[in-house]
């Protein structure tokens, strides 16, 4: 009955009321029906499970290609499993690894040795500022000691991969009144046991209370005056899934209690040989202008998880490492590749190598400095569209209906999507570039930026700023506590790494 009400009634209101609140924005008309396109397009690349819900059409794949992660993790042999998941402290656990557990682990070790690659290229380039491409990153808040994006070409794996990335050194914190020596400590504790676990935060809000309203109404919130209760967190939300233990080797889950509690990082490297993570960069959006900044812009949200991989290799704790510093601390991670093939072909999860890396200086005026560090393969292509007649325009009928088609003609959609009618799938935004610049003989790319570089251009720009915001979100967090020594003394929120 449930299924049925959702189908028939919450659903298709759902959608009238998600056109609504489209059409009720504060845009220009060009970008409302961009807005429209957009979640058109969306809707034509999901389908409906057998329960009802939706979920991008893609199969598990391993790297070669086979269904299912198990011809992947053979050709190693390396990773050895428990059939039982143990949480770190010993307890058994019935956490039992799933196929997509393992594919996801099968990931790990690959993705972790191409960003260590990486890791030592980008050192030996920063040192000697010697990209084939560099530009300057501006930012007129809190100015950098030095700021700026490149694009270069690294040997890989017995292959040259072109890549691009973004560097930032600039001031994080000046105290006021505690001693060097007194930040040093707090400050270290800060980024190594707690920073991955208070990395999103809530902007304040505000509004005039109100009185209560009858139960109903959640379902016109769509339509409704009333102040909502908005999930507005910013940065980026972190969460631990696998670990190999270090001395023996092992495999293990975190049990869902553990996952916000990021382990001490300190830990990685000697009880760990790597953790994996989950995280959810909020509030990341592209853009794309179709015709100009003011004509017309497709702006999509990205809402996808990514899975992460730290091992020792990128934990950064070193004690007087240079005259006038007291200190360097901080964590970096590879990217690892979704499992499922999304809409998008470049961004997080998407990446076929990326590294990123957070440090910070403690120098010996107290003065506490950020440095920045993204690297990661240029893109080939941007979007999948999947090309497949049949099931656009089932999906086309259930969007016009409401979602009255899918209850209607349910059977026949699951029977549709077992015929092999899949055409492939094209890059509408690659093909778009490529046709302004053929249709003028270059000069979209010369004059008016439309190319595939400037798209990375921006990608750069907005992923500095997803970490500039998260960067300005932890000094606020870092000021309020008073003792980060005092464990005893901390929220509970810092402590597990959740919020009420």
């Amino acid at each position: 009955m449930s299924r049925f009400l959702n189908q028939m009634f919450f659903r298709p209101l759902s959608a009238f009321y998600s056109g609504i609140e489209m059409l009720s924005r504060n845009a220009r008309a060009t970008q409302t029906i961009d807005g429209v396109v957009s979640r058109l397009t969306r809707e034509l690349s999901r389908t409906e499970e057998p329960d009802g819900g939706l979920f991008n059409r893609a199969a598990l794949r391993d790297e070669g290609g086979a269904r299912g992660p198990e011809s992947n993790l053979e050709k190693g042999g390396e990773l050895r499993y428990e059939r039982v998941a143990v949480d770190p402290t010993g307890r058994q656990s019935a956490l039992s690894l799933t196929e997509q557990d393992r594919a996801i682990i099968g990931r790990v070790e690959p993705s972790l040795a191409a960003a260590r690659s990486l890791k030592r290229w980008q050192a030996g380039a920063e040192a000697t500022r010697s990209y084939d491409r560099q530009y300057e990153l501006i930012r007129e808040f809190n100015p950098s000691s030095y700021s700026y994006a490149f694009l270069d070409q690294l040997p890989l794996d017995g292959r040259v991969v072109p890549v691009m990335g973004a560097v930032d050194d600039s001031l994080y914190d000046q105290p006021k009144q505690a001693g060097s020596q007194k930040v040093l400590e707090e400050f270290r504790e800060f980024v190594l046991r707690y920073f991955m676990r208070v990395s999103a935060y809530q902007p304040p809000e505000a509004s005039v209370g109100m009185d209560a309203h009858p139960a109903y109404t959640r379902y016109l919130s769509r339509v409704s005056w009333c102040p909502q209760d908005r999930d507005e967190k910013t940065g980026f939300g972190f969460s631990q899934l696998y670990y190999k233990l270090r001395d023996t080797g092992e495999i293990g889950k975190f049990p869902p209690e553990m996952e916000s509690r990021i382990v001490d990082l300190r830990e990685i490297g000697v009880k760990y040989e790597w953790v994996v993570l989950k995280v959810k960069i909020l509030q990341f959006n592209l853009s794309f202008r179709l015709l100009g900044s003011d004509v017309a812009s497709l702006v999509v949200p990205l809402v996808e998880d990514s899975y992460l991989a730290v091992c020792g290799d990128f934990i950064l704790n070193q004690d007087k490492p240079a005259p006038g510093v007291l200190g360097r601390y901080g964590f970096g991670y590879a990217f690892l590749k979704n499992l499922e093939q999304g809409l998008f072909a470049y961004g997080p999860g998407e990446f076929d190598t990326a590294l990123q890396l957070i440090d910070f200086h403690v120098l010996d005026s107290g003065e506490i400095r950020s440095h920045l560090t993204f690297v990661a393969n240029r893109p080939t292509r941007l979007t999948n569209v999947e090309i497949n007649p049949v099931q656009w325009g089932y999906s086309l009928a259930d969007l016009l209906s409401f979602g009255v088609s899918s209850a209607v003609l349910g059977p026949l959609g699951r029977a549709l999507e077992r015929i092999p009618l899949n055409l492939g799938s094209f890059d509408p935004i690659g093909a778009y570039v490529s046709f302004a610049n053929q249709l003028t003989g270059g000069l979209a790319r010369r004059d008016l930026c439309i190319s595939l570089e400037q798209l990375e251009r921006d990608f750069l720009v907005q992923h500095f700023q997803q970490h500039y915001q998260m960067l300005v979100g932890s000094l606020l967090t870092w000021r309020q506590i008073p003792n980060w020594l005092d464990s005893s003394t901390l929220p509970e929120w810092v402590r597990t790494g959740k919020r009420a």
